[in-house]
């Protein structure tokens, strides 16, 4: 239950300045309503956005238990604005980052896409959310780690994979390696074996061969621009 009072939310910080607005946003919470309260996450965000996460522009435990108590009561779609308002900004305090990450996917997705988060915090939120539309951004984005991409691996489902294997930012195991070029060749197979038949109908064969050619064509065309990016000779036409 939500439960605050003056006292818990009164001007309890004294600044170097005298102009504290971490302790003047709770003066005004404490003067609203338990069920009107969830608009001024807006201006908290707005705080830390403003001072950009640094230490000693406002009390990281005193911004953590306002900011978490005025989750609780708040609506989806303000718990939603105050996630993407910071998820841009570095040096959330870990108590709201984790109380933003263990909300419901609207709310944590902004982070879980934009934040900037560690491979074990995104472990963290794969170990309790594993859907398949939690990995797909987790899957997207760049700078992510083998102990990340190698739990996409273990729970993704194949267009979770796809993603990930298109994601040149994202490090892969060798193993991952091995069992990304095992699927590509499974998913040939029934081509390659349908090829080696002498009893193809004309149509069935045609459509074959044009499948396999332009699988073929589009995959070098990838690896030379891939090549072309990175200031190499194309290893797709190398020996």
């Amino acid at each position: 239950m939500f439960i605050s009072s003056p006292y818990r939310w009164g001007m309890d910080i004294i600044w170097r300045n005298g102009e504290d607005p971490l302790s003047k946003i709770r003066l005004e919470i404490a003067r609203s309503r338990d069920g009107e309260r969830g608009h001024l996450l807006k201006p908290l965000a707005e705080l830390h956005i403003s001072t950009r996460g640094r230490p000693g522009y406002y009390d990281p435990a005193r911004y953590t238990e306002t900011v978490v108590e005025l989750l609780r009561p708040a609506t989806l779609f303000e718990r939603m604005a105050y996630a993407d308002l910071v998820a841009d900004v570095g040096g959330l305090p870990p108590g709201v980052l984790a109380a933003l990450l263990g909300d419901v996917y609207l709310v944590s997705r902004p982070l879980i896409e934009r934040a900037r988060l560690s491979d074990h915090e995104l472990v963290t939120v794969m170990m309790r959310d594993n859907s398949e539309s939690t990995l797909l951004v987790i899957a997207g984005r760049s700078g992510t780690g083998i102990p990340v991409t190698d739990r996409i691996v273990e729970h993704g489902t194949v267009k979770v994979l796809l993603v990930l294997a298109a994601n040149d930012e994202a490090k892969l195991s060798m193993g991952t390696f091995a069992r990304f070029s095992n699927m590509t060749a499974a998913q040939n197979d029934m081509d390659l074996a349908l090829a080696k038949r002498s009893d193809l109908p004309i149509e069935i064969a045609k459509a074959l061969h044009q499948r396999i050619s332009e699988r073929s064509r589009r995959r070098v065309e990838e690896m030379m621009i891939r090549d072309s990016h990175r200031g190499r000779r194309y290893l797709a036409l190398g020996r």
